[in-house]
């Protein structure tokens, strides 16, 4: 029996899939809340968090998808509109994506495939991951990652990056370190020239770097 955790931001979806769920004889739910936030007021550890993420918080999936991975296996239950990248979740630690019009055999198999350690996606979004796939000429950043890249090679600091996205230094840092390890790149200047390949950053947008 798979232990499950579920996290759906609209309160009648949110009731339905508690109550699907709860009668299922393969899954026991553990936790229901109504935000990653609020679940992770509780830290349970499951085998599977069902997460429905506000139109909000997709804004910032991957980084919701990796926070809440320690907790268990994600199973997103979301339709990825134009524009956001299904390939993103996954590569942030998303173990499965259905769609939010899937019937409920299909969202129960989701379940036990993820709760077996398996990767599961929803078939209408499998072309969509083709595609992204197939047009990635660089390892593909978050999105804080690509918005911090444009920061850098503008020439901001570390300390107005954190101020202009609204995070601490030391994670800023952190974007940086990863991104250089992504685009194998070593110092701010390839960094520049990365973003400009990237279509990131216009060259003539490039200011002065300044220490930090």
């Amino acid at each position: 029996m798979s232990k499950i955790a579920i996290i759906e931001y609209h309160n009648l979806l949110r009731r339905g899939l508690a109550d699907l769920l709860s009668k299922s004889p393969a899954v026991h739910v553990a936790a229901v809340a109504e935000t990653p936030a609020e679940f992770d007021r509780e830290a349970v550890q499951c085998d599977v968090l069902v997460f429905g993420p506000s139109p909000v918080a997709e804004r910032a999936l991957a980084e919701t998808v990796g926070a809440l991975t320690p907790h268990g296996r994600v199973l997103l239950i979301a339709d990825f509109p134009t524009g956001r990248s299904v390939t993103d979740a996954l590569r942030a630690g998303a173990h499965g994506i259905v769609i939010r019009h899937a019937d409920d055999e299909e969202l129960l198999s989701a379940i036990a495939i993820v709760g077996r350690g398996g990767l599961y996606l929803s078939p209408d979004l499998a072309s969509r991951v083709l595609c992204e796939l197939g047009s990635s000429a660089a390892p593909a950043l978050a999105p804080r990652e690509t918005e911090a890249l444009r920061w850098v090679a503008a020439g901001l600091t570390h300390g107005r990056i954190a101020r202009r996205m609204e995070l601490t230094e030391a994670t800023v840092s952190t974007y940086v370190k990863r991104i250089k390890i992504k685009l194998n790149v070593g110092n701010k200047a390839d960094l520049t020239r990365k973003a400009i390949e990237l279509g990131l950053l216009r060259e003539n947008a490039v200011e002065p770097h300044t220490h930090r």
